[in-house]
């Protein structure tokens, strides 16, 4: 522009200011996310567009072209499918894209508006440009039609054993994934089963397509797990209503004949599992206590891997093609053994057995959990999602829905607690359902989940990882994943970094059962912190289960005493269970640093090291009284600061010294100097039991606990207990010096 800026007789004086030039969106782009590459035919994508899903490429993105330098370019997609996303960088993708790797939408038919909105800052800040706007139209061929609808006749399969998964299905309406009605969102299938003492248990049920993983069919089915023998009773309610599934409203709807109404009546026996199998446990959950208990009240410590948290990003599912790294798990594929689950997928009539060998190994050395988000479309991996496509949001893939089942059973019938992690840090998963609120979709997704794998034993459900929700919507969502979940499952939320403090003001609610903390705390701090927060919860009036879901750093490698493995027993794992910790996980960077190891791990032997001293740390603590024990560091005297106590005064003492093991001193004025104990040392390294230089200790006095049977530099497990007093353990233990579950099979 040029402006005048003085004026004589004679001349003029003028001065030259370059422009500004606001950028814009100037066209939009159809992609082929599968390929990276745009559709020619469709380029630019205009207004009025048709796209027709049996010719355009099955992966999908659209990209904005931009003229200028914009700081961000924002999407805002409504109409059959909603979706806001803001771009910082080029390509400005409306699903987002990893160094050009474009997220993958695969759109449902219907109508579409979209607007692409450049903005002088990042993250849609600053002034905005003229907006490019367009209407769409994806069409397609929605399959072949129904089959006619069921009779209503009801069938009760499985074994009928306390604890197992027992079926009821029901032939009901006639449907397919795609069908409409939609059968996901517009009929609500759910089960009240009465047990023999008169408990009511109502079981939200879901179509199932042929009832074995198949798109269509009539079967519609619910899923129970017995807690009692004898005769159950049920009563089926099937209404319909556009988006009725979600509605908590038991009279919304219409009642359908011939199933709404139908009754009957079954009877279970006894469970013939063994432990660890959870089927013999029965459900693993908060009982009021600092530790999750099985059906019997007997304590149980949640401990495994951490990684891969895209676990269910695995070849061998069907509908799995995306992401940056899925799994193939190929060299477990060795550890599947006869009788195992296994299925057929593609071309690939052994597709399960890689996965099902991964959770062999890892049970095979002794953990307890396994943490995987069953949905991270927007987030790192971009290849678990339990729906039709990657942006479908009611439209479920029973087949795939059908073989996680497989591995989720499988799972538990191997004693491994399930951590699902319902959502990931990154804005656009977080924000994935309803815009990051609790809406119809968020609702069918926890609906869904707990219809299909509700009845699993052991189960964890975790609002989101490193979650930017506020406490109102986790307040919201709890809420809803208890109303949907007969059997009041474990639920939590994940911690960012050190913000431990995020759970006061959820202190007392009912609701949540556990924390789920990351941070670097390490040693008497990790020890002060699970103390501090079993603590805090009994004063608010609900018990806390304390766990450490994602301890920092701990990097991939079995020697490093600094970052490695050894740091990680040393100065993590053991200083949390000690303090009363009822879970500890295993989060791994890779060695030298850096998180995408959480994604790239395929073979667990690379966790070796940290899988068995999990296991060992378990076998230490398995049948000690630990509803009665109470972490308590002033209990021990070393010359390092690294020795704890987890101890039922007088009676048990469960110490653990991270170095210096040949000076400790325990407390045992509780008990009268008449009183004898026995010491048993226990190697956190090899998980073998040992006898030190002092077999036994008397009460009445701070006593030495004597030197370790070696490496008295290292770090020991020690466990001090009274003599004759075997009653202080669980049921199960020949005595209080064996230490170890033996199990009786009549």
């Amino acid at each position: 522009m040029i402006h005048l800026i003085g004026r004589s007789s004679s001349w003029l004086l003028l001065a030259v200011c370059p422009m500004f030039v606001q950028a814009q969106v100037v066209s939009l782009s159809l992609i082929d996310a599968s390929a990276d590459q745009v559709v020619s035919d469709q380029d630019p994508l205009i207004d009025g567009a048709v796209l027709d899903l049996a010719v355009v490429p099955a992966a999908l993105s659209i990209r904005a072209n931009v003229t200028g330098s914009p700081g961000s370019v924002a999407f805002e997609l409504t109409g059959e499918q909603s979706h806001n996303q803001t771009e910082n960088v080029a390509p400005y993708a409306l699903f987002g894209d990893s160094n050009g790797n474009y997220a993958p939408w695969q759109p449902s038919a219907g109508n579409y508006q979209l607007t692409a909105t450049s903005w002088s800052g990042a993250n849609g800040t600053g002034t905005p440009g003229p907006g490019h706007s367009i209407s769409f139209e994806v069409v397609a061929d929605s399959g072949p039609p129904p089959p006619p609808d069921g009779n209503g006749a009801v069938v009760v399969s499985g074994q009928l054993e306390r604890w197992h998964k027992v079926t009821l299905t029901q032939a009901g309406p006639g449907a397919t994934e795609l069908s409409s009605p939609n059968p996901f969102t517009d009929f609500r299938f759910q089960v009240r089963f009465e047990a023999p003492s008169g408990s009511v248990f109502s079981v939200p049920g879901s179509f199932a397509g042929n009832g074995e993983g198949g798109d269509s069919g009539t079967s519609w089915q619910a899923h129970l797990s017995p807690g009692e023998t004898g005769t159950w009773n049920y009563t089926i309610s099937m209404r319909s209503g556009s988006g009725i599934a979600v509605d908590l409203d038991e009279t919304t709807g219409a009642a359908l004949a011939p199933y709404d109404g139908v009754t009957g009546s079954f009877v279970v026996s006894d469970s013939t599992a063994l432990r660890p199998d959870l089927r013999a446990l029965g459900p693993i959950v908060n009982r009021g206590h600092h530790y999750l208990t099985d059906a019997s009240g007997r304590p149980w410590v949640k401990s495994g891997p951490n990684v891969p948290e895209n676990f269910l990003g695995y070849v061998g599912f069907d509908n799995t093609t995306t992401g940056n790294n899925r799994h193939a798990f190929a060299t477990h594929e060795g550890d599947w053994r006869s009788g195992d689950p296994d299925w057929t997928s593609g071309s690939d009539p052994n597709a399960g057995r890689a996965i099902i060998g991964a959770l062999n190994y890892i049970a095979d050395r002794g953990v307890s959990s396994l943490y995987f988000l069953p949905m991270n479309i927007g987030g790192d991996g971009r290849d678990s999602f339990p729906t039709i496509a990657p942006q479908t949001k009611d439209r479920f893939d029973l087949s795939k829905l059908w073989q996680w089942d497989l591995v989720l059973q499988h799972a538990n019938h191997r004693g491994i607690l399930l951590h699902f992690v319902l959502a990931e840090t990154e804005s656009a998963n977080e924000t994935y359902h309803d815009g990051g609120t609790l809406g119809p979709e968020r609702k069918l997704f926890y609906r869904m989940l707990h219809a299909r794998f509700g009845y699993l034993n052991g189960s964890q459900w975790n609002l989101g990882e490193e979650n930017d929700y506020t406490n109102a919507q986790r307040r919201e969502f709890a809420e809803y994943l208890k109303a949907v979940d007969p059997y009041d499952r474990p639920v939590t939320h994940h911690t960012k970094s050190g913000q431990y403090n995020v759970y006061l003001p959820l202190l007392g609610e009912g609701d949540f059962d556990m924390t789920s903390f990351q941070g670097n705390a390490s040693n008497a701090q990790m020890f002060d912190l699970m103390k501090s927060w079993r603590e805090q919860s009994a004063a608010a009036g609900e018990p806390w289960v304390a766990s450490f879901d994602e301890p920092q750093k701990i990097e991939n490698d079995p020697t490093d005493q600094a970052d490695g493995y050894p740091h990680g027993r040393r100065n993590k794992m053991w200083p949390a269970l000690i303090g009363g910790a009822g879970g500890f996980e295993w989060y791994v960077q890779q060695d030298g640093g850096g998180h995408g190891f959480d994604q790239a791990i395929d073979d667990f032997s690379e966790m070796e090291t940290a899988l068995l001293w999990t296991g060992h740390a378990l076998d230490f603590l398995d049948g000690l009284p630990l509803l009665d024990m109470r972490p308590d560091r002033d209990l021990v005297v070393a010359s390092s600061s690294q020795a704890y106590a987890l101890a039922l005064p007088g009676a048990v003492y469960a110490v653990y010294a991270g170095e210096d093991s040949d000076s400790l001193e325990l407390d045992l004025t509780a008990a009268s100097d008449t009183e004898l104990f026995d010491i048993r040392w226990f190697d956190p390294r090899n998980g073998t039991w040992n006898q030190g230089s002092l077999t036994t200790a008397s009460g009445g006095a701070m006593r030495s606990l004597g030197a370790p049977p070696n490496a008295p530099n290292d770090d020991w497990g020690i466990l001090v207990s009274l003599i004759d007093s075997d009653a202080i353990f669980a049921d199960g233990f020949e005595s209080a010096s064996s230490v170890r579950w033996t199990e009786t099979v009549d």
